[in-house]
């Protein structure tokens, strides 16, 4: 089997898949991520921003009173574990989130290896999620945007380990991708965006198959989704998806039903349909009330409201914490490593522009293979449904496209680092300014107090700089 082309045009089948740099290197990146998402996790004190809503759902399933509100119980069912294990405190809200959170650099590196087989390249992608700090902030707090992202990613390394065996073992991985595209969306609707991830992909794969079959082989591991049988389909990417969504509503409705839901025969049936579309019909009103639909800049429903469209450039990050003690500021500012977001767009931009030329123009061709078309589909699956949607939304909803944006950057760095010259001093000029940046901003990411001073030289963007940027 080749494998996904990048720079080794036949890679040796007897090539070692794990080196001891690749796990040195993970193990490295992993302490460090499992360093900053521990440190004094439960100094800042509890709640901040959506902490207050989402530890008292979970709070609510501990005393048998849970109240339907705007997404699916899994994410609330996390944070609970952590209740149950540390108590009500702030570690025990948090530590489920820390925990999915540190292995995101791990993820992230299976992920891109087992897709390509490039040491540098994966250790990249690590590198840069590490670097982040909104996902950062996202699992170093109770909130839920983190559990939908780890879950996604990995629904795609279960895909790719299942194309790479046969028989049963792939059914076997095909069906654990299947639910964990279930359990995406479970935390959040939003996480359908990887559903619609595979469903791009399988449509790409079979349309390259029929109308351009001899470039089926640049697809590497991909191409082996056209040798899938029918009911590995059904079986894998509908039916395990929708029975892990449906199951995990069960809790709730044993809770909120008094058990009815465990009758018996068609009775039980009949109770648990009818308590599926009442809660749905209730997610459905919450997302189209006036306290989320607002977009007039005039009268937002939230003041860190912002457009999809301005989310690949950070124009308008999410403050969750300010506290002015004795002079000094303890921040926590949602905002992501501007220096990593914005190479990442251009990465994105640059990928795109080439892979469309390279359509027409042959010169181009060295510049695209099969993991520009899958980073492209993770990224655009995850981020254009965002642009048509009418209501009140914020920066972290961006978090599942930032994954294939920082591969992207992750993927064309490590080509730069393959070169001579010019090229490769940029890859290590990238790479260096990114982790500056994370240094620098590292104090607004974890509410270390800092100086009033400090803290405004962070905020690059003030609301009468530059129109449609705000950091503040």
């Amino acid at each position: 089997m080749q494998y996904l082309q990048n720079n080794v045009e036949n890679p040796d089948p007897q090539k070692p898949r794990w080196d001891l740099y690749l796990v040195l290197g993970s193990l490295g990146i992993l302490a460090i991520s499992l360093f900053l998402h521990f440190w004094q996790l439960g100094k800042i004190p509890y709640p901040v921003f959506d902490e207050i809503w989402f530890g008292q759902y979970a709070d609510e399933y501990l005393e048998g009173k849970p109240t339907w509100e705007g997404h699916p119980p899994l994410g609330k069912y996390f944070i609970m574990l952590g209740i149950l294990l540390f108590g009500h405190n702030e570690i025990g809200y948090r530590f489920l989130e820390a925990c999915f959170g540190s292995i995101m650099p791990l993820l992230v590196i299976g992920l891109v290896y087992r897709l390509t087989y490039k040491r540098n390249f994966a250790l990249l992608a690590g590198l840069f999620i590490g670097s982040d700090g909104l996902f950062l902030v996202e699992s170093r707090l109770s909130l839920l945007n983190i559990f939908l992202v780890a879950c996604g990613v990995s629904s795609q390394i279960f895909l790719i380990a299942g194309l790479e065996n046969k028989g049963k073992l792939r059914t076997f991985l095909l069906c654990c991708a299947g639910l964990l595209l279930g359990a995406t969306a479970s935390v959040k609707w939003n996480g359908l965006g990887f559903s619609l991830l595979l469903f791009l992909l399988v449509m790409l794969v079979w349309a390259i198959a029929k109308f351009f079959p001899k470039n089926l082989e640049r697809l590497g591991i991909l191409a082996e989704i056209i040798k899938l049988h029918w009911w590995q389909y059904l079986l894998c990417f509908v039916a395990m998806p929708i029975a892990f969504y449906l199951v995990q509503w069960l809790p709730l409705f044993m809770q909120t039903s008094g058990g009815a839901v465990l009758g018996s025969g068609w009775e039980s049936i009949n109770g648990f349909i009818k308590s599926l579309i009442a809660v749905h019909q209730h997610i459905l009103w919450w997302h189209s009330t006036d306290t989320v639909t607002s977009i007039d800049p005039d009268h937002p429903s939230h003041p860190y409201c912002s457009s999809a469209i301005s989310w690949a450039v950070l124009a308008r990050p999410v403050g969750y914490y300010f506290q002015n003690n004795e002079g000094y500021f303890s921040v926590i500012q949602g905002l992501g490593n501007p220096i990593l977001w914005w190479f990442s767009t251009l990465a994105i931009v640059f990928t795109t522009i080439t892979s469309l030329l390279a359509k027409f123009l042959t010169r181009f061709r060295k510049f695209t293979n099969g993991i520009n078309d899958y980073l492209l589909l993770g990224y655009f699956a995850n981020y254009a449904p965002w642009l048509i949607v009418k209501r009140c939304l914020f920066v972290y909803h961006y978090m599942s496209a930032a994954v294939f944006s920082f591969m992207a950057l992750a993927w064309l760095v490590s080509q730069m680092l393959d070169q001579k010259g010019i090229l490769r001093y940029l890859g290590y000029v990238i790479i260096t300014t990114v982790i500056l940046s994370q240094i620098f901003f590292m104090p607004i990411w974890l509410g270390l107090p800092i100086l009033p001073d400090d803290f405004y030289h962070r905020i690059w963007f003030m609301p009468e700089k530059i129109s449609g940027f705000n950091w503040i």
